[in-house]
């Protein structure tokens, strides 16, 4: 039993995509249908990353088991890159795919949530105890659709926002930001609009529901209060047949 665990643990997988080869640690299901679907789940982010110039700095927030964080490190290898993932499931895959990857000089890991508060001790709601398991919630009883969510792993992190760090030098202004973190993508972007508005923010990627009213209001009144465009919208066209995620979509935003 214990050879097979082990096994487990150590299994990975290797995609080529665009010609570079990525490896990828797959110790369950969950992990094994995010490498299997690395080309189509979201290739509108992989056609965004694809756009930055080397030597930019990305920050990847919700970076889950770093799909696109190690993507972007291998298509761009002067770009900096910021990961930002609370979940303690997932932490340990991400740090794992960067490593087995060789790119623990290019992806600096941040082990704690983005909200619009500074530094908090809040609750981090995960949705199942799962490695690569996603539609988690930190400091909120709301999912990624704006419904009650209670969690099925919860436990108390420290969280800050993005003013907080820019303001105190502890992290640098990004020129592309990606958010993806299943709910509260709007607060993340409350907290920090003393910088959204800063000429080196070039582009920004986030995720939506569009069955989350107040979400989207709010995310479109704050980026357009600070000088970026919509561009446009797009989802892998499998997700239509997906009534869960139909309404989902990451929303491109450009500096003006």
């Amino acid at each position: 039993g214990e050879a097979i665990i082990n096994d487990l643990m150590n299994r990975e997988k290797t995609v080529i995509y665009k010609n570079e080869k990525f490896n990828f640690s797959v110790p369950n299901q969950l992990n094994n249908f995010r490498v299997d679907t690395f080309s189509t789940k979201e290739p509108e982010t992989l056609e965004w990353i694809d756009t930055m110039p080397n030597e930019s700095t990305f920050w990847d927030i919700g970076a889950n088991i770093g799909l696109y964080s190690i993507y972007a490190a291998t298509k761009h290898n002067k770009l900096k890159i910021f990961a930002f993932e609370p979940s303690t499931n997932n932490l340990a895959i991400l740090t794992r795919n960067i490593h087995i990857n060789d790119l623990s000089e290019s992806i600096t890991v941040n082990q704690f949530p983005l909200t619009n508060k500074n530094n908090v001790f809040m609750m981090m709601r995960e949705n199942e105890f799962n490695e690569g398991g996603g539609l988690h919630a930190f400091g909120e009883k709301i999912n990624f659709e704006g419904k009650e969510f209670f969690g099925q792993n919860n436990y108390k992190i420290y969280g800050t926002s993005i003013d907080y760090l820019l303001e105190k030098k502890i992290l640098e202004v990004p020129d592309y930001i990606k958010i993806d973190v299943d709910g509260i993508e709007h607060l993340i972007l409350q907290g920090a609009q003393k910088f959204l508005a800063d000429k080196k923010i070039k582009s920004i990627s986030i995720e939506l529901n569009e069955r989350f009213d107040t979400q989207i209001k709010e995310v479109l009144k704050i980026l357009q209060n600070n000088n970026f465009k919509f561009i446009h919208k797009k989802h892998a066209s499998y997700i239509d047949n997906w009534e869960r995620f139909s309404s989902t979509y990451n929303y491109i935003f450009n500096k003006v």
